[in-house]
């Protein structure tokens, strides 16, 4: 989450690559198609990322929603990791929660279940550079069945924070890493660890120098392995602007789900989901699975319960295009919406209009994202 809009809130191998993509033109449209595959190479996107005229998946248009173009050849390899569901047929469901009026974290994620009449499968929390794991209550999380997605901001988070990458990548903190990989093995459970996330915008200070996040992450991820913290997932997870996220990729070897943050809202000028993350997706596509871990949409004044601009159509457009398109051909695995109003100024709440929370109980309840639908 970019620092302007959550400076209050603080906490909350490998696999099938690339082999082709089959092109199929027609009245001037693209249809992409990425079959899982078993040989070499990453997805490359049809065009520059911060663009949002293209064709194919990402055009706004007609893309095929409300039907499902699933084949054998979509489907992961069977190396894909078993602890991620077949995305043609399952997508993993999170949230982070942070309201207004809540007694604490806990007891308002379960309200929120309660209401949805389900648990969630993944619940994002925040960890600065030196906050010791665990302090989130995620032996609560696992006990009602959701697995930690930890984010754990780099050191220099921000500009007044005096830590560096360079203190990493001298050795300088390695008792520190090793000490959470140590208490991450011993917790025992699954943790998806988004490491130094949004390294490619300009709102945290260890951004800014690609060879020395790299430096850091490989370091990070080599700690951790000689801990033998193998119950770690390792996230990677650029902002989806700007672009130039490749330079920031520390390889194959050192990820195992690439992520990605993206909010649509009426100051910065409203996106539909596809629009906004269709080009990430498709650039992508192949290379590990995919998983959005930030998401969310503010409304604003004057919203209607139908139309564009409307956190209701944002959810709904959302619904269609990861069960039809982005789980099936991009191997989308999971996604994480921002459920917050404790922020500096949007309410991303997914209840912030009847119409979204109407758009998001239909979301919730297909059983495509592990629910049930209502009786």
């Amino acid at each position: 989450m970019r620092r302007g809009d959550a400076s209050v809130i603080r906490k909350a191998r490998g696999w099938a690559l690339l082999a082709g993509v089959l092109v199929l033109a027609c009245a001037g449209t693209v249809a992409w198609q990425w079959p899982w595959l078993t040989s070499s190479g990453g997805g490359q996107s049809a065009q520059s990322p911060t663009g949002h005229s293209q064709t194919g998946p990402g055009s706004g248009g007609q893309t095929g929603q409300g039907q499902s173009s699933t084949s054998a050849s979509d489907r992961p390899a069977a190396n894909w990791p078993g602890y991620l569901p077949d995305p043609a047929k399952r997508m993993l469901l999170g949230a982070y929660i942070n309201l207004t009026g809540g007694q604490n974290t806990e007891a308002t994620v379960q309200q929120r279940e309660a209401a949805m009449g389900r648990n969630y499968d993944l619940q994002v929390t925040y960890y600065e550079w030196k906050d010791v794991f665990p302090d989130s209550g995620e032996a609560t999380m696992v006990a009602r069945g959701r697995t930690p997605l930890m984010t754990w901001y780099g050191p220099g988070k921000y500009a007044s924070d005096h830590h560096t990458l360079p203190e990493i990548n001298s050795g300088a903190d390695d008792t520190l890493i090793l000490s959470q990989a140590e208490a991450m093995k011993a917790f025992g459970h699954r943790i998806y660890l988004r490491l130094m996330p949004e390294m490619n915008g300009t709102w945290y200070a260890y951004s800014g120098d690609p060879a020395a996040y790299i430096s850091a992450w490989r370091r990070i991820h080599r700690l951790f392995a000689e801990a033998g913290a193998s119950n770690v997932t390792w996230v990677w997870c650029p902002n989806v602007t700007p672009d130039g996220w490749d330079k920031y990729y520390p390889g194959n070897a050192y990820v195992d789900v690439i992520g990605v943050d993206g909010f649509s809202n009426t100051t910065y000028g409203y996106q539909t989901f596809e629009q906004l993350f269709a080009p990430f997706l498709m650039h992508f596509a192949g290379r590990k699975p995919l998983m959005i871990v930030e998401v969310a949409t503010n409304s604003g004044a004057g919203d209607k319960a139908a139309g564009i601009g409307s956190a209701a159509s944002f959810i709904d457009g959302m619904h269609s295009y990861l069960k039809n398109i982005a789980g099936p051909r991009y191997g989308v695995t999971g996604v994480c919406w921002f459920d917050t109003n404790n922020t500096d100024q949007y309410n991303w709440r997914v209840d912030q209009t009847q119409a979204s929370w109407k758009a998001w109980l239909n979301l919730v309840r297909d059983p495509y994202f592990g629910g049930l639908p209502a009786a």
